[in-house]
């Protein structure tokens, strides 16, 4: 961001002083024309035309970098505007679970006429809710070492019909959640990133998918690549908001999500691990409705 801020600048300070160069230029050349007007119409008119000449060069430069530094600015204040949302939604997140926690632990301590089925659901709420507070904290973690991400990566052997078994075995049953991938498809990858990356997005899919509706892992073992699939039923998202849901602390400004959770990095995290590993990921429609992602790894 600061590199950016620089770049931006430096633009701005260079189509200052070409404004200046350029205005002593023209007025070195005007002042020559008028010493000159007795000369030949000819070259009168070769000199008008050098400047003319200039003066669209000097035009298109100037719009050119002012629309560079329009967008650069507009982009910030984007930007800017993301962070914040970002720092107003993990603040909540972070509150929830804490406050909740509180509130069953102060249930617990005050109240001595609970059964013990009434204690053992206090317990398993706060077990709940401060493991939803150390999935985000665990997120939150590895984005702010995403540039790191790269050399700490190691690869191994590994099975995604394994790796998505444990994913699906922690994912609640909140939901339907199928593990269809073979057994028998081996990518050498980093475990515990991939791991990051199923778990990121069958929360994706829980948050905006129906309760009791399907979400399934499924794949094709190409001869030069392995593609797998995860697809649920729920809201599903825009052709123009595909490719922004990847980014930084962006979340869908939809009546359908704007009610949902979250703080915009999931996604953004998840492209980055496929990226680590030489992949690619998109997002397409599910018939009749839901989304499918689709990650593309090379073998």
């Amino acid at each position: 961001m600061v590199m950016k801020n620089n770049k931006t600048i430096l633009i701005f300070y260079f189509l200052i002083a070409y404004v200046i160069l350029q205005f002593i230029w023209w007025g070195y050349h005007i002042y020559s024309l008028t010493g000159q007007l007795n000369n030949s119409e000819a070259y009168i008119d070769s000199r008008l035309k050098m400047i003319a000449g200039e003066g669209t060069v000097f035009i298109i430069i100037i719009c050119l970098g002012a629309i560079y530094v329009i967008r650069s600015f507009y982009k910030d204040i984007n930007l800017s505007k993301k962070e914040k949302n970002f720092a107003l939604s993990v603040t909540h997140e972070l509150k929830t679970p804490i406050a909740s926690s509180k509130l069953f632990a102060e249930t617990l301590l005050q109240r001595e006429d609970l059964s013990k089925s009434q204690v053992k659901t206090s317990l398993e709420k706060i077990i709940y809710e401060q493991n939803r507070l150390n999935e985000l904290v665990e997120k939150i973690l590895l984005v702010s070492t995403i540039d790191e991400m790269k050399n700490d990566i190691h690869i191994k052997p590994i099975s995604f019909y394994n790796i998505l078994n444990q994913v699906v075995e922690e994912g609640g049953n909140s939901h339907k959640i199928y593990n269809k991938i073979p057994d028998d498809i081996v990518f050498n990858g980093d475990d515990f990133y991939l791991i990051s990356l199923f778990q990121n997005l069958l929360d994706n899919a829980k948050k905006y998918s129906p309760k009791d509706s399907e979400i399934n892992f499924y794949a094709e073992n190409q001869p030069t690549k392995i593609i797998i699939y995860i697809s649920d039923q729920g809201v599903g998202i825009k052709d123009d908001e595909k490719l922004k849901i990847f980014d930084r602390f962006y979340r869908i400004e939809d009546e359908d999500t704007r009610s949902s959770k979250g703080t915009g990095l999931g996604l953004f995290l998840v492209n980055q691990i496929v990226k680590m590993h030489g992949g690619k990921i998109i997002c397409k429609d599910n018939i009749p409705n839901g989304c499918i992602f689709q990650i593309q790894f090379k073998k």
